[in-house]
């Protein structure tokens, strides 16, 4: 009796018994994975911290100097013109010009959108950005070389929106380009004599760009100043969906600017 007795127990406290690991398994499986996904998580984010603390860098006495003396704040007015920029020499050693220098730039133009500090030289870099009109504006980045105690110019490239290149007036349509049109075009070319044809002739050809941009460059003493001007316009071709094309001239030595190059969707799929 007692030998059925202790079979009763053990055959109800067995399933009992299971039952209760088996749900102890159970909760314990997702509680697992929820632990180690924080601990994950506080790994990841420990990591962020230190890295993000190991990228700060501190700035010098100098650095944070230079940056109050040329970094605007507040709005910012660009005064710069395209003869400005042009007229704007860096230092050429070897030509005896110290170039212009970072006090006789702030005195003129005030100070700049942005400032970046090179660590390893001492060199900056300023950056006049104009308000936006239309979804453009124009940008000029000038880097000045550290020269005992004052900064010179060594390098300059710009992007200007110039009023003496207008574009068509919003609402007007444009003159659509033809395939021949472009393919007539006149391209400067020195080993044939071929002097290009000029910006103004373009204008009375064809009417005004939608749009219309002046870009100087000189990036270092080695260099000489390019100054350049780059016209969009449509054409007619509806398989392409009146795509843009480019005509980007040249200023020669006389002062006139004359296509140099033209790019156009034709020119890459058709010829």
């Amino acid at each position: 009796m007692a030998k059925d007795d202790d079979y009763k127990n053990r055959s109800v406290g067995l399933p009992i018994t299971i039952f209760i690991v088996f749900l102890t398994i159970c909760l314990m499986i997702p509680l697992g994975k929820v632990m180690i996904m924080w601990g994950i998580k506080s790994a990841y984010e420990g990591l962020g911290r230190s890295s993000i603390s190991s990228s700060v860098r501190q700035k010098s006495s100098e650095e944070l100097l230079l940056e109050e003396k040329v970094l605007e704040r507040g709005d910012h007015r660009f005064t710069w013109t395209t003869d400005d920029i042009i007229n704007l020499q860096i230092k050429d050693t070897a030509a005896g010009q110290n170039g212009a220098s970072l006090d006789q730039v702030l005195e003129k133009h005030g100070k700049a959108s942005s400032f970046f500090y090179t660590e390893s030289n001492g060199n900056i870099e300023l950056d006049y950005t104009s308000e936006i009109i239309q979804g453009r504006h124009s940008h000029l980045s000038l880097t000045f070389e550290k020269d005992g105690a004052g900064y010179h110019l060594i390098r300059k490239s710009a992007n200007i929106l110039d009023e003496a290149y207008p574009t068509l007036p919003q609402g007007n349509s444009p003159h659509l380009w033809t395939k021949d049109e472009i393919a007539g075009l006149q391209v400067r070319d020195e080993s044939t004599g071929n002097p290009g044809i000029s910006y103004e002739e373009i204008i009375q050809l064809f009417g005004l760009p939608r749009e219309s941009e002046v870009f100087i460059s000189r990036l270092d003493a080695a260099d000489s100043q390019h100054i350049g001007l780059e016209l969009q316009y449509l054409t007619s071709d509806e398989r392409y969906n009146n795509e843009w094309f480019h005509l980007i001239f040249h200023r020669q030595e006389d002062g006139v600017f004359r296509l140099t190059t033209v790019t156009s969707h034709i020119d890459r799929r058709e010829r």
